[in-house]
C-alpha cells in the first residue's frame, strides 16, 4: 500500500480519497461526521468556504507532489472529493 505524499505511481483512488477525506475532517466544525457529509455532497464549492478550498488546494499539490494551475481549479476538478481524487491520478499518470 503507497502513502498517499509518496511519490508512488501506484497510488489508487481510494488513498487519494482518504487523504482528502482526512483533510477536510480537520477543517470541519463537526470533524469526521462533518468530513462524511461533506463526502456525500456533488458540489463541495457550496459546502466549504473559499479559504479552506484554497487550503485544500495547497494540500493536495503538497502531498500529492502536483500542480494545481489556475486553469485547473475549477468545478469539474474540484467539485466533489470523486473529482478530487480523479483530477489527481490524471495529473500523476
Amino acid at each position: 500500500m503507497s502513502l498517499p505524499g509518496s511519490a508512488d505511481p501506484a497510488l489508487d483512488k481510494r488513498e487519494v480519497e482518504a487523504a482528502i477525506k482526512s483533510f477536510l475532517a480537520a477543517y470541519h466544525p463537526n470533524g469526521a461526521r462533518g468530513a462524511a457529509r461533506i463526502a456525500a455532497v456533488q458540489n463541495l464549492w457550496l459546502e466549504i468556504n473559499s479559504l479552506t478550498l484554497l487550503e485544500l488546494v495547497a494540500y493536495v499539490e503538497q502531498k500529492f507532489a502536483i500542480t494545481v494551475r489556475p486553469i485547473d481549479f475549477a468545478p469539474q476538478n474540484f467539485s466533489s472529493i470523486d473529482a478530487i481524487a480523479r483530477f489527481v491520478l490524471r495529473r500523476r499518470s
